[in-house]
């Protein structure tokens, strides 16, 4: 059972390299040997220098990180079930959501413009 200070088992976007499109994933938590060893040959230790132009690169370069075509794997072997999926869906309701809100909002005001 996790306390207030442990955050749920899940995969979070780490980096987003824009010269290849492609998108890293790290786990939220400590994961124990065997948790490892299972994930194991879908993870990479990234450096800044695995990175063609920095400059074309967003978010964390340094660390343990999966590349998103194992995301599915790597969520299905450790059990998470918060997926990167469901996260995605979830953010999507909110902002349609806020959309609607927004437009509403907006759609008390009216624009008359006379020649």
């Amino acid at each position: 059972m996790m306390n207030n200070n442990e955050q749920e088992l899940k995969l979070r976007l780490s980096t987003l390299d824009c010269n290849t499109s492609t998108k890293y994933y790290q786990v939220t938590q400590t994961l124990d040997e065997q948790q490892k060893l299972k994930i194991k040959t879908y993870f990479k230790y990234y450096t800044p220098e695995n990175f063609e132009n920095l400059d074309n690169v967003a978010g964390k370069t340094t660390g343990w990180m999966c590349k998103s075509e194992d995301v599915k794997a790597v969520e299905e072997l450790l059990g998470i079930t918060k997926t990167i999926e469901k996260q995605r869906a979830n953010l999507e309701k909110i902002q349609r959501r806020s959309a609607s809100n927004v437009s509403n909002v907006f759609d008390r005001y009216s624009l008359s413009f006379s020649k």
